[in-house]
């Protein structure tokens, strides 16, 4: 798990001059959607994610919260930065949210919680990879790549918790 932690630095500090060149250019029209369509997911995924932390009962859950919050609090800096600002919550995403909210500690949360971010995080890397093949600026793609392979990783834990849970 440690090594998730290196990577995501080693990630990051790479990213950072990245950033800052995409910083002082002109946000285009498929950058400007890209970064809003990976924030309205990002931001339901760390809402949930950060409650996950407090409401979880399987330590993996936990476990797997605490790197999702890393994620999405990574991930919304580095677009913020680049001029990006998150949008409102749509029905649906707010719906996840108040439920989360709702929801009671126990393996039904767990299970849950690891369901939506599942489909969360497939919609993630859908964003990325439509992104990746239209967009026009080669830091953000960069940096959207970086994020599809966190989100792989991600997606391939969840599964892993989710199959363990089962047995």
């Amino acid at each position: 798990m440690d090594r998730r932690n290196i990577l995501t630095l080693l990630a990051i500090a790479i990213a950072a001059p990245t950033v800052a060149r995409a910083k002082d250019a002109a946000m285009g029209e498929a950058e400007k959607e890209h970064a809003m369509q990976t924030l309205a997911v990002g931001n339901v995924s760390l809402e949930t994610a950060e409650m996950a932390e407090e409401k979880a009962q399987n330590a993996r859950v936990k476990r797997f919260a605490r790197y999702e919050v890393a994620e999405q609090t990574t991930i919304a800096d580095i677009l913020k930065s680049m001029g990006a600002s998150p949008p409102k919550l749509t029905e649906k995403q707010a719906a996840i949210v108040a439920k989360t909210k709702a929801a009671k500690p126990g393996p039904s949360f767990d299970g849950d919680f690891l369901a939506n971010q599942l489909d969360g995080h497939k919609e993630l890397l859908k964003i990325q990879e439509n992104y990746i093949d239209k967009g026009k600026d080669e830091a953000a793609v960069n940096l959207s790549k970086l994020a599809r392979a966190q989100i792989k990783e991600h997606i391939d834990l969840i599964e892993t918790i989710q199959k363990d849970l089962k047995t």
